[in-house]
């Protein structure tokens, strides 16, 4: 099973922008940093990208929600989550961060 995101976790575009996430805090915490749910990435601000036009927030989220972990009753987002940018570009999890929670 996939780890859980949470607040800590890296996410880029796929030019390598750096993805920060709104997270409003649903209760759900490990290693003392919040669980990511379904509606904390789009509209997350992208930083860095260096495409011309830049990436600059998360458009949608098409892959890697759990279907069965919630937080706040909000489906909680996975390693395998991805999706698209305001320009159409792609954006993917980098590295998860954490490892003792897991969801399918």
């Amino acid at each position: 099973m996939p780890a859980v995101l949470t607040e800590a976790s890296t996410l880029r575009c796929q030019h390598q922008g750096t993805v920060k996430p709104r997270v409003v805090p649903r209760g759900l915490m490990v290693d003392d940093s919040p669980v990511l749910v379904d509606e904390d990435l789009p509209l997350a601000p992208i930083d860095g990208c260096p495409e011309t036009p830049p990436c600059r927030q998360i458009a949608k989220v098409s892959d890697g929600v759990s279907t069965r972990l919630k937080a706040g009753g909000r489906p909680v987002l996975l390693a395998t989550a991805q999706g698209t940018t305001n320009t159409g570009s792609r954006w993917q999890v980098s590295d998860p961060v954490q490892t003792k929670l897991e969801a399918a």
